[in-house]
Parts: C-alpha cells; structure tokens; sequence
C-alpha cells in the first residue's frame, strides 16, 4: 500500500470531526485560533503533498541498441516498454505514462527513439531530427534527460554528446528550462568478458567500469567529478556541471540488474519536490519515502508551536490530539501503510493505548499525553512542538523500522532544530 490520494480526503474530513469533537466547550475565540492557526496550516500541508504532487517526467535520449527500453523496464521493476531490435527511421519520440496501481502513483517516461540515427551522410543528426527534440523537450517540459549509452561504445558517442549539449543550449536561451541530463552507462555488464559479473566479485570487470566513468567524466564531459559512493566509486560520479550532474553505471537486465536503485536515487535528487512522491512510493524506496516522512513531521512541529499564540491559556495538549493523529497517519502512509487513522491507530496500540475500550476522543486524548513523559505542562509553544516532533519520530521510527522507540528519545533533536525551523 501507500498514500492514496482519494483516501487522503477522507482521512481530512475524518480528523476534522475528531478535532470537532476535542474541541467541544472550549470558548468560541479559541476554536476559531485552532482551526485557523493550527489545523488549517496542518490540511494545508498535506493537501500540498497530495494535490501538487504529479508524475515525474523522464526522458530517455540514446541509439537505438543501447538499452533505453530495457533501463525503463528495469527503473519501473516490471515490462512497461517493449524491447526489440528494430532500428526506427523517424525521430519520433514514444511517450509512456506507466500506472502502479498498488502504489498510486504514475511516471511519465518519454524515449526519443530514433534521434541519433537520422542522419546526414557525414554522420551528423538530420535538422529534421534535432527540430523534433526540440519540440519534444518544450513539449513534455522533462524534469530530468537520461542520455543512455551502451558502455562498450563510449568512445565512439562523443559527437552525439556535443549535438545533445547543443540542443539544450538552445532550450535554455529561448525557454530558461534547465533540465539536468544524467548520462548512463549502459549495459556496464558487456564491457570486456559477459559471464565476469558482477563486478563486485569480478576486479578486471570493475577496473573497466571504472575506466568508463573516468574517460567519460575527463576526456568526453571535460568536468570534475567525484565518486558517488566514496565506499564503492564504480557506483557512479557526480560531476560540478549542474547541467550533466552525474554519470551514472548500470546493468538493467532482469537476471543481471546492477545498480539501478543508485541511478534511482540520483534521479529522485534533481526531481523538484512535486514529483518526488509518486517516484518513490513507485519504487517503494523507504529510505527516500522516510525523508519526506521527516521533513512533514519538522512542518507539523512547526505549526504546532504556534500554539503558544492562544488567545485563551490552555491546560494541555488536548487540541494538538488530531493534529498529531493526522500526522501518525501521514508517516504511516509514507511507509507504505493505508492511509487511515486505522494506521495511526497500529502505532497508538503498539505503545499502550489500547483503542478498542477507550471511552471517546478525550479518553484517548489523555491516554496519548500520559504516553508523551513531557506532557501535562502548561501548553507553550515549545513544548507543543517539542511533543509534536518527537511523537511524529517516534510514530516514525515504529513504521519505518518496527523500532517502539519512546517519544523523549527525540525531544533533543527537536532542542537542536528549532531555532532553524521556527526561522523559516
């Protein structure tokens, strides 16, 4: 499972009823503070993350026979670009809008096949060819080129390089479009011996892989660059030229897959922030999915500390309840889990409160502030917070790790954060 988006509305309207019922008897003044101050920055955040997140866009530039198709299939994890041998005559590109029903969530893969094989007698792209790229580009409007080159043929694709740099000279002049392309080394198994692989196992195969990325990165790209991994640096070079930021090995057979989860994790780097969540939930890459978990739950924390700004002292925490229920279901749903408060029901329940026989939302409200050891304090903005941000780690730690860590194992972090966040 994952964020569905359709259940996400739900979810809103169902934690604005519990908020309603927490709520009830408190002075009008205070109800209006919360749902405007507390609760409306919470729904924002999180209509945010659902309704301006779309598909990523990838586009996939490369000869014909270097693997384009085979590096879709590989990235999606399943056949969604047919692969064949035949050497198309037109520049005309293939748009794929590839659906993952499990996880909700969608990628828009455009392969420009046949660009690099329309040519001139001298070798050199057909105009007709470079016009329709063009086109192509202002069109789909791609956040990342992947330039797919079959490993073995480097040395022979530098003009193709140059062309591909031209071309996004000419984008960036007449749009201001800057779309990073991440050159791939395609096919990384076929340098030198085949059944030598992986290269893990295999030194004479990763000295060549190795040699690759270096006359790739000095002698084609003329650029600086540094391994990606610095335990592993066959894994791939990052580069000081934003406009190719990476050069990246792979292998994207079924039997022979290599390194496609760092092709992916670089990918998800130079993804504007409206795209990261359907290509993570896609990959189901927790690690990825639980940095956007963090960076909601500093947001939440955030909101939460405005609510020293009361109008009316507060005796507790009582009104952060839904905000925090919304929250534990939001993290649960970036690990994968429904999005329902079903799903922070599973955490409230892993740590002892016990939701079957609890007798109504203040019931359950006192249960989660007994459970916070810092609760119970006068409800100023820096506790509200702090409570907020460590039950949200927590929650976290539990869904992303089976770890039932205690909420004050964070609240230190949160000490060291805030003065950052609470600035922004």
């Amino acid at each position: 499972m994952a964020i569905d988006k359709n259940r996400t509305r739900e979810l809103l309207d169902s934690v604005d009823e519990f908020f309603d019922s927490v709520v009830g008897g408190l002075p009008g003044e205070v109800v209006r503070f919360l749902k405007t101050a507390i609760m409306g920055p919470a729904f924002q955040e999180i209509r945010k993350l659902i309704e301006e997140s779309r598909p990523p866009v990838l586009f996939l530039i490369g000869r014909s026979g270097h693997g384009k198709s085979s590096l879709i299939n590989g990235l999606a994890g399943r056949e969604a670009a047919p692969v064949g041998d035949i050497k198309p005559t037109t520049p005309e590109s293939t748009a794929y809008l590839i659906h993952f029903e499990e996880q909700f969530s969608a990628w828009q893969v455009i392969d420009s096949r046949g660009f690099f094989e329309s040519t001139r007698p001298d070798g050199a792209p057909d105009s007709n060819a470079i016009d329709h790229l063009l086109a192509d580009i202002r069109e789909h409007k791609p956040d990342v080129i992947m330039h797919v080159i079959s490993a073995p043929e480097i040395r022979n694709l530098g003009h193709d390089l140059q062309v591909h740099e031209r071309i996004m000279k000419q984008i960036r002049t007449e749009s201001g479009m800057d779309v990073p392309t991440i050159v791939v080394l395609n096919k990384a198994d076929t340098l030198g011996n085949p059944r030598e692989w992986p290269p893990e196992v295999h030194a004479r195969k990763a000295a060549l892989i190795q040699d690759a990325l270096n006359y790739m990165g000095n002698d084609i790209l003329r650029t600086r660059t540094h391994p990606i991994d610095r335990n592993v640096s066959i894994r791939g070079y990052g580069t000081d030229d934003p406009s190719r930021p990476g050069i990246i090995p792979a292998c994207s057979l079924p039997e022979d897959a290599w390194n496609l989860d760092t092709l992916s994790d670089f990918i998800g780097g130079h993804l504007p922030e409206s795209a990261l969540l359907d290509f993570y939930q896609a990959l189901r890459r927790k690690e990825q999915l639980r940095k956007i978990s963090t960076a909601l739950i500093k947001r939440f924390a955030v909101i939460a500390s405005g609510i020293g700004a009361s109008p009316a002292p507060l005796s507790d925490f009582v009104v952060l309840t839904p905000l925090q229920i919304l929250m534990i279901t939001m993290v649960g749903g970036l690990s994968c889990r429904p999005v329902s408060r079903e799903t922070a029901h599973e955490y409230l329940s892993a740590v002892g409160i016990n939701l079957i026989t609890a007798g109504g939302a203040r019931y359950v409200t006192r249960q989660l502030l007994k459970f916070i050891p810092f609760a119970g304090w006068a409800a100023a903005g820096s506790i509200a917070g702090s409570s907020t941000y460590a039950l949200g780690k927590a929650a976290e730690a539990y869904f992303f790790s089976g770890n039932a860590a205690t909420p004050d194992t964070f609240r230190k972090d949160w000490d060291r954060l805030r003065p950052e966040l609470e600035g922004t």
